[in-house]
């Protein structure tokens, strides 16, 4: 079968070399299609018939219209094809050109295919299509016309570096006239004779494509970009509408828990507020009562020492002393409470509000601030409150000043109080030595409040406190 197969292509090889064999090779015909960039050119014979003539040698340069004297060997194929030729110009005729073949692509391909027709090769076709691509090469432009299932391939001399007609884009609608050929497939093994492909139609010069209707806005190509984008807005938009829902969601969440962070903070201080005024008035009412039954029995005691009981005098008299102090410093710790616990929130406007209750102060005690205040612990405030109360009690007291001023500093870090007054002044290494009870009440609370004191003083000078407390 497969030997039977071979002789059958042979055969039909022998015909086909036979008839192109006793074919013309001495034709006289017009020149229709000619373009410089190419080695070949098309004439149509008296006939009417189309050739394809190649190779030719040291002919002169002919032009569409010239008719021509060709002498050649036909090639060995089903097309009409010269090589080898040698060109006569023998005049030129014009008006013998026959005019061009017109059609659709669709109707074309239904005419070529599967195996090509011999009449249209070589002819001059008008059709019009579907501009589908355009593929620039270093020396031609390649264009893919199509209609329906059809395309047709269409090269023109557009050299990479040049630019193309700003409406020949993917989507026109085209016009185009040209010269049609196609490439024939020959295998004898697989026996395939003549069935062809890469239809293409050749235009002599640009100007034979022309766009006939302009490419549409909505072209496959914008309508993906357009898609591509709303994809992406809907994408962003979606991620920023989750993002915003979890911001609203946190940020509530956290409003919520500060409401209730407050909330429990108002209910702890005045918890607290009402545990310090209990307190108080326990201790006012209760050890207040003892250390002042204490002194007046020291005192009784002390009547019925026998004369000559020196000692015993001094040392109970030392221990009246402490009684007396323990009884002011608790006083000191009771009214810092209360005046805590029923004045402002503010520092400033707690000190403020200390200063119009106590009388003593009036006239003398001056107070100012710097900086913005911040919020600061009710037992902290307090303690600032017994060292501020020591400090200008002293003044008064002991130092007879005129004027005390106290000035409150906020930094970034800390606080910084100082206190100031124009009294008679003392000397702080003898008071130290003397065991002065206020002193060291200031530098214990200070210490306490990790903060750090400087007490400078001369008689006759005045004292000034300076104090800075972390925050």
């Amino acid at each position: 079968m497969k030997n039977m197969k071979r002789i059958v292509c042979v055969a039909f090889s022998a015909l086909v070399a036979g008839a192109a064999y006793a074919a013309t090779t001495n034709l006289t015909g017009v020149v229709t299609f000619q373009r410089g960039d190419l080695s070949f050119f098309f004439i149509d014979d008296v006939s009417g018939v189309h050739w394809r003539v190649q190779g030719v040698k040291g002919a002169p340069a002919v032009k569409i219209g010239d008719l021509v004297h060709v002498e050649g060997e036909r090639e060995m194929t089903t097309k009409r094809r010269i090589a080898d030729a040698t060109i006569t110009v023998e005049g030129h005729a014009m008006a013998a050109i026959p005019p061009p073949f017109e059609t659709g692509i669709a109707d074309l391909f239904s005419r070529l295919m599967p195996f090509g027709n011999t009449d249209l090769y070589g002819g001059v076709v008008v059709t019009e299509g579907l501009l589908r691509d355009i593929n620039r090469r270093q020396t031609t432009t390649q264009l893919l016309v199509g209609e329906g299932d059809s395309n047709l391939q269409v090269e023109i001399p557009w050299a990479l570096e040049e630019a193309l007609p700003a409406n020949l884009v993917q989507g026109a609608t085209v016009r185009v006239k040209g010269v049609l050929t196609w490439t024939s497939i020959e295998n004898y093994e697989e026996g395939i004779f003549g069935r062809i492909e890469n239809v293409e139609l050749i235009p002599p010069t640009p100007d034979a494509v022309e766009v006939i209707r302009r490419a549409p806005f909505w072209t496959v190509g914008r309508l993906l970009f357009i898609l591509m984008w709303v994809c992406f807005l809907a994408a962003a938009l979606s991620v920023w509408t989750l993002t915003l829902r979890r911001m609203v969601a946190r940020r509530t969440q956290e409003l919520a828990e500060s409401v209730r962070q407050r909330e429990r903070v108002k209910i702890e201080a005045d918890a607290a507020r009402r545990e310090r005024l209990r307190l108080a008035a326990d201790l006012h009412d209760g050890f207040q009562q003892y250390l002042a039954g204490a002194t007046f029995r020291l005192k009784a005691a002390m009547n019925y020492l026998p004369e000559g009981a020196d000692e015993s005098r001094a040392q109970l008299e030392k221990v009246n002393d402490a009684l007396k102090h323990t009884q002011s410093g608790l006083r000191s710790t009771l009214w810092a409470m209360n005046e805590e616990s029923e004045g402002p929130e503010s520092l400033i406007e707690l000190i403020q509000f200390v200063a119009r209750r106590l009388p003593q102060w009036e006239g003398i005690v001056e107070i100012a601030s710097e900086g913005e205040e911040r919020k600061i612990a009710h037992n902290f405030a307090g303690t600032i409150l017994l060292i501020l109360q020591e400090a200008v009690g002293n003044a008064i007291d002991r130092g007879h000043a005129k004027s005390v001023k106290v000035r409150i500093v906020f930094g970034e870090k800390g606080l910084a109080m100082t206190v100031a007054d124009d009294g008679s002044g003392f000397d702080t290494a003898a008071a130290r030595k003397e065991g002065h009870y206020g002193l060291s009440g200031m530098e214990r609370r200070t210490a306490e409040l990790g903060g750090k004191i400087t007490i400078s003083s001369k008689i006759g000078e005045g004292t000034t406190v300076r104090i800075a407390l972390p925050l």
